[in-house]
């Protein structure tokens, strides 16, 4: 059906929603040629050009059998931004990772940026959570791989490791394993966990995101550390819309 979606979308701007049928995990998107969009997105070397969009992973992990593609609604251009924040926030997509419409049209993100994200988003998609999950790197990507990371390409090129260091990288290559007291230890020193929760029109509070510290939790969101501590202790609902709990959940 590739072609004939494309063709009836020629030209036609609106907002359109991809469903994951086996996670039930979705994404909203917004195109003023929707054609010209599920062209690309029915490549997949665009999608693998574009790895670090979630949706892409997602397509070449599970394969478009297993999503559907649905359009919300046709739309003027000039209003695509306004519809696209509306579903957003009714529908909550997890696969957007930015949830303010229209935020990353016509621009690139910096490497700043996009460390940012990459920091707020550690913890969320992994493992099995993860789009790539399952796959294999070929011989030739892994060649590749080894030799970016050797050498000057290395971020810990000429860097001196400290004694506490080196014994901790002897004890992991010799297979041993952290106690709890040691994971625990280990976890503390590097942050105040913080979890994030979102309210639910019919469910409640939702937690979305377990971070180790304020500062990556509101990464996250786009606010200062200071905000999230302010409203860790005050219990009050941020923009309500958003709870933040501090320590290990119970």
């Amino acid at each position: 059906m590739k072609k004939s979606i494309i063709k009836d979308n020629k030209k036609k701007s609106g907002i359109y929603k991809w469903t994951n049928k086996l996670t039930n995990d979705i994404y909203i998107g917004q195109s003023v040629d929707l054609s010209k969009r599920f062209l690309r997105y029915f490549n997949l070397s665009y999608l693998k050009n574009r790895g670090t969009l979630i949706i892409s992973r997602a397509l070449i992990k599970y394969g478009y059998s297993n999503f559907s593609l649905e359009i919300l609604e046709y739309c003027n251009i000039p209003d695509l931004t306004e519809r696209e924040q509306y579903y957003l926030d009714t529908l909550n997509p997890r696969y957007n990772t930015l949830k303010i419409a229209g935020s990353s049209l016509g621009r690139k993100h910096s490497e700043e940026a996009k460390a940012k994200i990459s920091k707020a988003l550690k913890g969320v998609y992994v493992k099995e959570k993860s789009a790539l999950y399952g796959t294999r790197h070929s011989e030739e990507t892994k060649a590749l791989m080894s030799l970016k990371k050797s050498k000057s390409n290395n971020p810990l090129f000429g860097k001196t490791h400290t004694e506490e260091t080196k014994e901790l990288m002897r004890q992991k290559a010799l297979g041993r394993k952290h106690s709890e007291e040691t994971l625990l230890n280990m976890s503390a020193s590097r942050g105040y966990p913080v979890q994030i929760y979102e309210k639910c029109n019919s469910e409640g509070f939702q937690l979305i995101g377990s971070f180790v510290s304020t500062r990556k939790a509101a990464n996250f969101l786009g606010i200062s550390a200071n905000t999230v501590r302010l409203y860790i202790n005050s219990g009050e609902i941020f923009k309500d819309r958003y709870k933040f709990t501090g320590g290990n959940p119970k």
